[in-house]
């Protein structure tokens, strides 16, 4: 009887999506939906096109990143996708998950012999030809469609930061550690006690980003103060809960976290993907769209080039999202020549009037107050 309740149960934990990558309790309750148990209210419906995979026994969306978007690290890609799954620890066999868009299915070639004119017949028409997962295909009429590539890496967005108002005050912070008679700083894996407990609504297996709060940004041409900088240094999961206080375990860390520093809800930022088209070239003329400047490079860095990540004065307010690619460029000094393209940056995170952004290309050393602009 031990032994087939023992096998019962190694069972129902192998069932369970990332459940030995779990440290949260598991939903509850469960409830039967069809044929299986699920803690969540999993849609029926989706709309056509849909991308829908049946979780099975042993699936991951660490695993199921890796197969559908080729890199792991895209899961909050899909995390995002599903938002009736309330923890992304624990996915359970049966449920669906939506994963992207259906493959468009490639058109049947003409019949041998009917020449080019039925074929050009059949091409998409409009400014652009060709494929694409979008009416008009890619620029110049190229045939191929747009590659679309992850933009950066998890530590680009969780180990950078984000613009928040000059006087911002926190609202819970690190005021203790297990070991702060032994050490100052503190990383993946110690022990910290946060300023709120039970009383003002923290409970076990909330996470929350550790943030330490830096400098005051001004524009680089304004002098107009911008806001401060917020450098995320890892995030914790809290443990216990007491009536004014609380127990975290620091689950990854980028820098040293030290007592004093904010902690702000954790959220998964997934990383963008990007449509890799033709690069800005000298003589393209500047378009229309919104222009701002590059306001803050990583680390006060002075000069920088390809794959440093850096703050723009553009953000949601002017339509930019994770994804978009802006050209980076420098006024000429001598009045009336044209500008001096420098390369290209793609968005990674957005803020009302602030973006991250990853700088994918440079022809020449970047510095902060060079500009941007949509492309």
């Amino acid at each position: 009887m031990v032994r087939a309740t023992v096998a019962l149960l190694a069972v129902l934990v192998a069932s369970v999506g990332m459940a030995e990558q779990a440290v949260n309790p598991p939903p509850r309750p469960l409830h039967r939906v069809g044929d299986h148990w699920t803690p969540y209210d999993p849609p029926t419906e989706f709309p056509p096109g849909t991308n829908v995979y049946i979780i099975q026994p042993g699936d991951t969306l660490w695993d199921l990143a890796a197969k559908s978007l080729g890199n792991p690290y895209l899961w909050p890609q899909i995390w995002e996708q599903n938002q009736y799954i309330r923890d992304a620890h624990w996915i359970y066999p049966g449920d669906p998950l939506v994963i992207g868009v259906k493959a468009a299915e490639a058109p049947t070639p003409p019949p041998a012999g009917e020449g080019a004119g039925a074929a050009e017949a059949a091409a998409p028409t409009g400014e652009a030809g060709g494929g694409g997962t979008e009416a008009g295909g890619t620029p110049g009429g190229e045939a191929a469609a747009l590659e679309l590539v992850p933009l950066g890496s998890e530590d680009d967005i969780y180990c950078f930061g984000y613009l928040a108002p000059a006087d911002a005050q926190p609202k819970l912070t690190v005021t203790s550690a297990e070991q702060m008679q032994y050490q100052a700083s503190y990383f993946a894996g110690d022990i910290v006690y946060l300023s709120k407990g039970s009383a003002e609504g923290v409970a076990a297996g909330q996470e929350y980003f550790l943030v330490a709060p830096g400098r005051v940004v001004r524009h680089p041409a304004t002098k107009a103060v911008l806001g401060r900088i917020m450098r995320y240094v890892g995030h914790v999961r809290v443990l216990c809960a007491q009536e004014h206080s609380a127990t975290a375990e620091i689950m990854s860390s980028c820098d040293e976290a030290r007592v004093g520093n904010w902690l702000e809800p954790f959220e998964a930022l997934p990383i963008p993907m990007v449509a890799l088209s033709a690069p800005t070239t000298r003589c393209d003329l500047p378009n229309d769209k919104p222009k701002g400047y590059i306001v803050y490079s990583k680390d006060d860095v002075v000069s920088f080039g390809g794959d440093h990540v850096v703050l723009i004065d553009l953000g949601a307010a002017d339509n930019l999202a994770p994804g978009t690619v802006c050209t980076l460029y420098r006024d000429n000094p001598v009045a009336g020549a044209p500008r001096i393209v420098l390369g290209e940056a793609g968005v990674l995170t957005v803020g009302e009037h602030w973006a991250s952004a990853k700088i994918m290309s440079s022809s020449l050393p970047l510095v902060v107050g060079d500009r941007v602009e949509v492309k």
